[in-house]
């Protein structure tokens, strides 16, 4: 049978799609060396309790000002462009406490690169990469420009009146006429032909560690306005400063922050982009060409991450699927046990032979793990199957847990992973998959058994013939680029070739890494290989 090879030419076509799952802006280690240590600990023990104390100082005094400027008005009035000295001299006020507060924070110095269009040459800033609340500095370069922010935001306190001050436009991401509301508020602003203040935006609408841009939201770009580009960077901070939506901890960046001499922030505004018809027609190509931009420009990626509800997903071909594969997470919490990814694998023959020998027949987690030869009665252990567990009875199907195992595992070749699982789900081994069992096999592969794989079973002739041969399936996978890439960008993106590739056995019985055709281990645990990827 021929094997699964991709060229070095194929590879490099999918250099820019694989550039999507290579890195993860949602995950930041931390790494603090001694000597930062040493640092924060005698600087913060100084400079962070007068810095707290004065960014308190003024923020009262800018909470006042923030009510006086809407003191005695109506609703309608409210609604319109603020004119007169509530405009001239509360602005100019609240601008100079909000660069007294970012001096205070440490931004003693903000650099300014390229020039600031005015609202009538470009009515909308995107700002990127959002990488920490400290990003709203943009503000000093910018004037008190009018913000888009979440509807959670006005609930914080001295925060909200301080939105509402800036005429903010919310929006609430949970409730689809907010947004359909705000889209209108935008339009409007922005046809105001310089009445109003320019609109900052956050395109992301989200934070990540900056390695990255991630999908911009279409709605900035839905009025087919020219936006103007601008990029943040900081040049000296620690990396701790830099946080995730997973886990922020807002008090310890405030203790790396201010416990730093002082924070460099550049500010620099790119040439204005003015959308073709084209991109006015289709707001997702003008928001994903102005982030190719930004992203050039800053020299990281530009990825297809985004935000499914609460969840970070990427676009691999037709499919959204989680950042990482599920084995990667069970990768990480098996370093807790102190068993390794190797262990698992080691012990993945009696797992595999049960697959076998009952294919539907679902285990508890202490039952996956006995035949994993692990510690079942560790909760690190038991932690390693819950996100395989599906529904109230805390059991799980341990093929999907097999296959999303050795799905990322470079020691298995491809056709032997898609060979194991066409046995796992060709139920009464008849000889080929329904579309429901080549779902099912899609899910467990992908580690997803919610995810809807219609999309792509469309590329399939399964509509026609209602059944998928093993060969077939083998030649999805190494002709068909949507198939293809799940491998190439999803489970096994790093490097251009596999360290080892398992040869297809030559008949039943023949041991592969460790599980043959008939599910029992070698001696050795894992069979060596030298066989490689073209």
């Amino acid at each position: 049978m021929e094997t699964l090879t991709l060229s070095r030419l194929e590879l490099r076509k999918d250099k820019e799609a694989c550039a999507t799952v290579t890195c993860n802006p949602f995950v930041h280690e931390v790494t603090v060396t001694n000597r930062q240590k040493v640092k924060v600990a005698l600087l913060g023990t100084v400079l962070f309790p007068v810095r707290m104390l004065l960014t308190v100082v003024v923020f009262l005094i800018l909470w006042p000002i923030s009510r006086l400027r809407f003191l005695g008005l109506s609703k309608e009035q409210i609604s319109q462009p603020i004119i007169g000295w509530r405009w001239w001299f509360l602005e100019a006020l609240a601008w100079t406490l909000c660069r007294v507060l970012f001096f205070v924070l440490g931004f003693m110095r903000v650099k300014v690169r390229g020039r600031m269009a005015p609202p009538t040459e470009a009515p909308i800033l995107v700002v990127a990469p959002h990488s920490s609340f400290l990003d709203a500095v943009v503000m000093v370069p910018c004037g008190l420009v009018t913000v888009m922010s979440r509807a959670e935001n006005l609930n914080i306190p001295i925060v909200g009146d301080l939105l509402r001050f800036n005429q903010a436009i919310v929006v609430s991401r949970q409730d689809p006429e907010s947004r359909r509301s705000c889209v209108e508020e935008l339009k409007k602003r922005v046809s105001a032909r310089g009445q109003w203040s320019q609109i900052l935006i956050f395109p992301e609408g989200t934070t990540t560690n900056g390695t990255a841009l991630i999908k911009f939201k279409a709605g900035a770009f839905i009025v087919g306005v020219p936006v103007q580009p601008v990029i943040i960077r900081y040049p000296n901070k620690l990396d701790t400063v830099r946080w995730t939506w997973k886990g922020i901890n807002i008090i310890q960046v405030l203790w790396y922050t201010l416990s730093q001499f002082y924070t460099s922030a550049e500010i620099e505004f790119l040439p204005v982009y003015t959308p073709t018809q084209e991109e006015k027609d289709n707001p997702a190509l003008f928001a994903s060409n102005v982030q190719k931009t930004m992203a050039r420009a800053l020299g990281v990626p530009a990825t297809e991450f985004e935000f499914e509800g609460r969840v970070p997903v990427t676009r691999v071909g037709l499919l959204k699927l989680p950042v990482q594969p599920g084995a990667r997470v069970i990768e990480t919490r098996l370093q807790k046990t102190g068993a390794g990814m190797q262990a698992v694998l080691n012990g993945m023959g009696g797992l595999v032979e049960e697959c076998r020998r009952l294919p539907a027949h679902r285990l508890t987690p202490e039952q996956c793990a006995e035949l994993l030869n692990l510690p079942a009665s560790q909760p690190d252990t038991h932690a390693l199957f819950t996100s395989y567990c599906q529904g109230s009875d805390g059991l799980l199907d341990p093929r999907e847990f097999v296959l999303g195992m050795l799905a990322v595992d470079k020691t298995w070749s491809v056709e032997r992973v898609l060979e194991l699982a066409f046995t796992f789900f060709d139920t009464g081994s008849k000889g080929w998959l329904c579309e429901g069992e080549f779902s099912r096999l899609l899910q467990a592969l992908l580690s997803c058994p919610e995810l809807d794989v219609l999309p792509i079973i469309e590329e399939t002739n399964m509509r026609e013939k209602s059944e998928l041969l093993l060969e077939e399936l083998q030649d999805l996978f190494k002709s068909k680029q949507n198939f293809k890439s799940l491998f190439t960008c999803y489970l096994r993106p790093e490097g251009e070739e596999q360290e080892k590739t398992t040869p297809l056995p030559n008949g039943r019985g023949h041991t592969s890494n460790g599980v043959g055709l008939t599910g029992k281990a070698s001696s050795n645990g894992i069979a060596s290989s030298t066989k490689k990827w073209d």
